[in-house]
C-alpha cells in the first residue's frame, strides 16, 4: 500500500505542476490520507534524526524556514515543508515528496510547521518516538469561526503534549505555555527549553522587528537540539532570506512592493509597529487587502481587535488603499480609526496593482491576509505558492 500512495503523490504532483495547479503540496497528501490515513506511521517514514514540529499562531513558517535553514548550512540533511501548507495533507506531501522512487527519504531530519488546530493530528500520525521536539512559538485570537477562543486550542494542545515523551521548546513570555513544562510521562525524562524576544541574534539576520525576535531565538533553540555550534549558527543567521509574504521585496511594473502578512490582530499589530518605529518610512502607499475565504476564516470580526491607535499613527501621510472580499469591512474599520482612505478597490486584481506603479521612488507597502497574500503574490510573480 505504502509505494501505491507514494507514486500516487508524485503523480498528482507532477500533474498538478504541469497544468499550473500550484506546487502541487497540497493534493497528493489529502489524496493519499483518503486512502491510507496511516501513512506517516508506516516504516519507510523513517527520519533518522527526528522530527521537529512548529506550532502557533503567528511565526511558524519564519521560524521553519529559519531553523531548516541553520541545519542545511551546517550540512544536514532536511525536509521541510517549504510551500507552507502546514495541515496534516501538507505534512504528508511534504514526505513522500521528498522521497524518492524506492521510498528512501532524501533528508535525515524533518522540519514542519504546523497549524495550531492540526498539532495533535500531526504529532499522533508520526510513529511514537518520531517526533523529537515540538515549538510553541505563541497563541492568540485568529479565525474565530473555525478555531474557536485560545482556551479550545489549549486544552486541545493540553491533550496530546501530556503524553508527548519528547522536548518542548516554548516561549518563555507566554504564561499559559507553563503547565506544558511541568507534564510529567511516566517512566521518562522529558526536556523542556525556553526562548524569549531577545535582539542579540536577530541583529545578526536581515529580519526586522521584535516579533520576529521570538523566531529567531526558537529557531536556534531548535539548532541546538542538533548540537550546532554557535559559529555555525551565526554564520547561516547572516545567509538567511525571509520566507515568502514575510518581509519580501518583490519588483514588478517600475514598482518595488513589500509584502507583510496581517492575517490576526496580533500580526496586523506588528505590522503597524514596524510603520510606527520607522523601519519602514519609504513606503508611502500602504495597501490593506483583506479577503474570507475558508484559509482565511469567514469572521474578519477580528479586525476591531486591530489598535485604532496604531492605525491612525501608521497611515498618517500616506495614500492608503483597500482591496480585498472584505474591503468593505476594512474601510468601515480604517474610518473609524481616523484613517483617510485614497481608494476602496474591491477584489484584488492586475488592474489594482498596476495603478499603483508608475513612480519607483514611492515603493508600495502590502497588508494582506492568508489567501489575499496568496493572490498578491500570484499577481505579481505569475506563480502560485500551494
Amino acid at each position: 500500500m505504502f509505494f501505491i500512495v507514494l507514486y500516487l503523490a508524485k503523480a498528482v504532483c507532477f500533474f498538478v505542476r504541469l497544468f499550473g495547479g500550484g506546487s502541487g503540496y497540497t493534493l497528493p497528501g489529502k489524496l493519499v490520507l483518503s486512502i491510507y490515513p496511516s501513512v506517516l506511521k508506516s516504516p519507510q517514514v523513517n527520519f533518522k534524526r527526528g522530527v521537529v514540529l512548529i506550532s502557533g499562531t503567528n511565526g511558524k513558517t519564519t521560524t521553519a524556514s529559519l531553523a531548516a535553514h541553520l541545519l542545511e548550512t551546517a550540512g544536514l540533511k532536511v525536509i521541510h515543508n517549504k510551500s507552507g501548507s502546514n495541515l496534516l495533507r501538507g505534512v504528508v506531501s511534504a514526505v513522500l515528496l521528498d522521497m524518492d522512487w524506492r521510498g528512501r527519504l532524501r533528508g535525515d531530519i524533518g522540519i514542519f510547521e504546523v497549524d495550531e488546530f492540526a498539532l495533535g493530528g500531526v504529532l499522533t500520525g508520526f510513529r511514537e518516538g518520531q517526533v523529537k521536539t515540538v515549538v510553541l512559538l505563541n497563541l492568540s485570537r485568529d479565525q474565530l469561526d473555525r478555531y474557536g477562543e485560545v482556551d479550545i486550542i489549549l486544552a486541545r494542545w493540553q491533550g496530546v503534549l501530556e503524553a508527548f515523551n519528547g522536548g518542548l521548546i516554548l516561549n518563555s513570555l507566554q504564561p499559559e505555555f507553563g503547565p506544558f513544562a511541568e507534564r510529567e510521562v511516566a517512566g521518562v525524562e522529558t526536556t523542556t527549553a525556553f526562548f524569549d524576544d531577545s535582539l542579540g541574534y536577530l541583529e545578526t539576520t536581515s529580519l526586522f522587528g521584535k516579533f520576529n525576535a521570538f523566531n529567531v531565538n526558537a529557531a536556534v533553540e531548535v539548532s541546538r537540539v542538533f548540537e550546532l555550534a554557535e559559529d555555525q549558527v551565526t554564520a547561516a543567521l547572516h545567509t538567511f532570506e525571509p520566507a515568502y509574504g514575510r518581509g519580501e521585496d518583490i519588483s514588478i511594473l517600475g514598482q518595488t512592493f513589500k509584502v507583510l502578512l496581517a492575517k490576526n490582530p496580533a500580526s496586523f499589530n506588528h505590522n503597524l509597529d514596524l510603520i510606527n518605529e520607522g523601519l519602514l518610512d519609504d513606503f508611502k502607499t500602504v495597501v490593506v487587502i483583506l479577503n474570507d475565504n475558508i484559509p482565511d476564516g469567514r469572521d474578519v470580526s477580528w479586525i476591531y481587535d486591530i489598535s485604532a491607535e496604531k492605525l491612525k499613527r501608521a497611515c498618517k501621510g500616506k495614500k492608503v488603499v483597500v482591496a480585498g472580499t472584505r474591503a468593505l469591512d476594512m474601510a468601515v474599520r480604517l474610518n473609524y480609526a481616523g484613517v483617510l482612505l485614497m481608494d476602496v478597490a474591491g477584489e484584488l486584481s492586475p488592474s489594482v496593482l498596476e495603478a499603483l506603479s508608475g513612480d519607483p521612488d514611492e515603493r508600495v507597502l502590502l497588508l494582506p491576509n492568508y489567501s489575499a497574500m496568496l493572490e498578491a503574490r500570484k499577481l505579481l510573480t505569475g506563480r502560485r505558492i500551494l
